[in-house]
């Protein structure tokens, strides 16, 4: 069964590696509708343009879009988040939390996404503004700087509630989480199209143990 997937992100930001000559987050957009060929990829705009749009006429085409997926895939990039503006005015924040949402129309009531935080390179080819792998020779853990994110990103990463840890020596107790201890999954563009598959069941497991976290489903100014 091909499956339904809704892509948030930051439309404009070109301060990612540019891949087929094109330099903003939209082309990955572009990149994953060739992966998923087999799938629904829904996204912010389609082939319509909705700038000339009211908000309201946005926000009820997303709607559409996001309750009929069942994944959200949300494209992490360095300029993703407009500093000056609220969180809560902004269109990612927005659309992770209606993919967290249950909804309720016509008697039928969507489940909550799986969602995954796909991080794309910056123009230096790099990972590092936010993740950062093996920073502990012991124990090659990875380091994520959540403090980048929208805040309903990072309240719905490292929010399983019973924790396990690991016992490196190199790092004081319970800094280091192990297992899947984040609701939302981290991982690099270049790791996941190497194995969508392996990704997308690690979000699917996630979600199926979905009372294992404490999820945010809101957005905060």
């Amino acid at each position: 069964m091909a499956r339904k997937i809704f892509v948030s992100y930051k439309h404009s930001d070109d301060s990612v590696e540019p891949i087929k000559d094109e330099t903003t987050a939209r082309a990955y957009v572009d990149e994953l509708i060739e992966i998923f060929e087999d799938d629904e990829i829904y996204k912010g705009e389609g082939d319509e343009d909705l700038s000339e749009f009211k908000d309201e006429t946005i926000e009820t085409h997303l709607k559409d879009k996001i309750y009929d997926s069942s994944v959200t895939l949300v494209l992490i990039s360095p300029n993703m988040k407009e500093l000056l503006k609220n969180e809560s005015d902004q269109w990612i924040p927005w659309e992770i939390s209606y993919s967290l949402k249950e909804i309720t129309r016509n008697e039928r009531t969507s489940q909550t996404n799986g969602m995954l935080a796909i991080v794309l390179p910056d123009s230096n080819s790099s990972y590092s503004y936010y993740l950062e792998e093996n920073t502990c020779t012991a124990c090659n853990c990875r380091t994520l700087h959540t403090n980048t994110l929208f805040q309903i990103l990072r309240d719905n990463m490292f929010n399983v509630m019973e924790p396990t840890f690991s016992n490196c020596p190199e790092h004081p107790p319970e800094t280091v989480y192990k297992g899947h201890s984040s609701y939302i999954y981290s991982v690099k563009w270049s790791d996941f199209i190497g194995d969508t598959d392996k990704y997308l069941d690690i979000v699917e497991e996630i979600r199926e143990n979905i009372n294992d976290y404490d999820i945010t489903k809101t957005v905060k100014d």
